[in-house]
């Protein structure tokens, strides 16, 4: 076992030699006569893709004979309109952008699973705690998400139209140009949505207290309608599918062992490969969402659950972001991932 002093003298140095070559040993090589396939991913930064660091700073990724070149993006459309016009393969993103491309005739499509749960919380500064016990109570308030359009503003809106209250009811602030975490500490606003690892953050200095936890099955259940919501997918465009399917099947055998890495390896661990990656101030709050939503809504493989992809959909249909659903067989492309009902 490792102390806490251990974890956080081992967070502040990065990942070692000696864990990494462990870890690399364990991983299957690729048979000789196996053809190398590169391949460009697109990513976002943040705790949201360390289901790619991983892979990447373990050699997964070489393991299966694939040439993986990571690609950082700080917005997730214009990594998905590089994915649109070729510049890379693959993108780790929220399945949104296939219903929009795919309205818009573009034939994006999800090709594995990275979430089973909607992981971010309805969060209300701790000192409005007397005044505010429901969403109801909420009206009039100024609440911060992403930009009108995300996910994480459709979720607000969810949570608002199922207590009788809309958009307009609130005083909305957009987190772009200051974090959630800025807004709440420095009271622009009274509640926001929120995720690690701002999430964590406040609740551990005692900012704020939860007023939905998306984690709870029976909020979950509520306001999606299903026991689970594919949030986060691995994205590719039918071309790829055509002209290079073994590219996707190497994908799928990573995501696979990426999440079987996941379940089995101690949070502490985990950090102790991909720490590097994050601001050393959010360690602590990442290292308490790998132990909560991230161990929860990581699924067990790749597969895809129709019954999930519809539920996440639905959310931005029932917002007005898409004006139409995207049926299951014509937004993913299953052959490798497999498909669960």
């Amino acid at each position: 076992m490792h102390t806490r002093r251990d974890f956080l003298k081992y967070a502040s140095l990065g990942v070692t030699t000696a864990l990494v070559t462990q870890a690399c040993n364990n991983i299957t090589k690729p048979a000789a006569n196996q053809r190398t396939i590169s391949i460009k991913l697109g990513a976002v930064s943040g705790i949201n893709s360390i289901d790619v660091w991983i892979p990447e700073d373990l050699g997964f990724f070489d393991a299966a004979g694939l040439n993986a070149e990571v690609v950082t993006f700080q917005s997730s459309a214009k990594m998905r309109d590089a994915l649109i016009a070729g510049e890379i393969d693959f993108t780790a993103q929220a399945p949104l952008h296939v219903y929009l491309s795919r309205l818009k005739g573009v034939p994006l499509n999800v090709v594995a699973n990275r979430r089973n749960l909607v992981d971010t919380s309805l969060i209300v500064r701790s000192d409005l705690r007397s005044q505010i016990n429901s969403v109801a109570d909420l009206k009039g308030r100024k609440i911060s998400a992403g930009e009108v359009g995300t996910w994480s503003w459709a979720v607000l809106v969810k949570y608002l139209r199922q207590n009788g209250l809309n958009d307009k009811d609130v005083e909305y602030v957009q987190s772009t140009t200051a974090s959630s975490y800025t807004l709440l500490k420095t009271k622009q606003v009274d509640a926001a949505i929120a995720g690690a690892p701002d999430l964590h953050k406040l609740l551990k200095e005692g900012t704020v207290f939860q007023l939905l936890n998306a984690l709870d099955p029976d909020v979950h259940k509520k306001y999606f309608g299903a026991n689970e919501a594919m949030t986060r997918a691995w994205l590719s465009h039918e071309r790829v599918a055509s002209e290079k399917p073994e590219a996707i099947k190497r994908l799928v055998e990573v995501v696979n062992r990426t999440f079987i890495y996941m379940h089995q390896t101690a949070p502490e661990d985990i950090l102790k490969v991909v720490g590097k990656r994050f601001d050393s101030q959010n360690l602590d709050a990442i290292l308490t969402g790998l132990n909560t939503e991230l161990k929860r809504s990581v699924p067990k493989d790749a597969s895809i659950s129709e019954a999930a992809y519809l539920a996440d959909q639905r959310v931005f249909f029932d917002t007005g972001i898409i004006k139409k659903m995207v049926p299951y067989a014509e937004g993913v492309f299953d052959k490798f991932a497999g498909h669960r009902a």
